[in-house]
């Protein structure tokens, strides 16, 4: 069961940020969907709304590495992501950089949806490709 999950976990975060497919948010985010984080309001329509955004601000986002791993109701995802500015992120305007990001998401699981969110996202490199923050000397 734990391989079933986190294959559909991979192909969920395929057709959504490589595929740009909103409609796998109605069949894998619980719609008592929560999130730690603040660019993710509640709900399906927020899931949606985030990956709206970042698939407009970084159109060809794709995964370069991800470890996934599905332990009872919890599942954790490790990654490594890649994708040209070409919208709006984070108050930027489009650079036409390559950002690089990592991320590591802990969801929490109900009847085989994810529901509730916590993550911790790694974007030194890219706030200093945007000219957000400057390198260190």
């Amino acid at each position: 069961m734990n391989d079933d999950i986190r294959r559909r976990f991979l192909e969920f975060r395929d057709r959504l940020y490589g595929r740009h497919d909103l409609s796998v948010v109605d069949e894998i985010v619980h719609p008592d969907f929560t999130s730690d984080s603040p660019l993710i309001t509640p709900g399906i329509e927020g899931y949606k709304a985030f990956a709206r955004m970042l698939t407009q601000a970084l159109p060809d986002l794709k995964a370069l590495r991800q470890e996934v791993v599905v332990e009872g109701d919890r599942l954790m995802a490790m990654a490594q992501w890649q994708g040209t500015h070409r919208g709006p992120l984070l108050g930027a305007a489009p650079t036409g950089a390559v950002l690089r990001f990592a991320t590591a998401d802990l969801y929490r699981l109900r009847d085989g949806r994810l529901v509730e969110h916590r993550d911790v996202v790694d974007r030194l490199d890219a706030s200093i490709a945007l000219g957000l923050v400057r390198s260190p000397a």
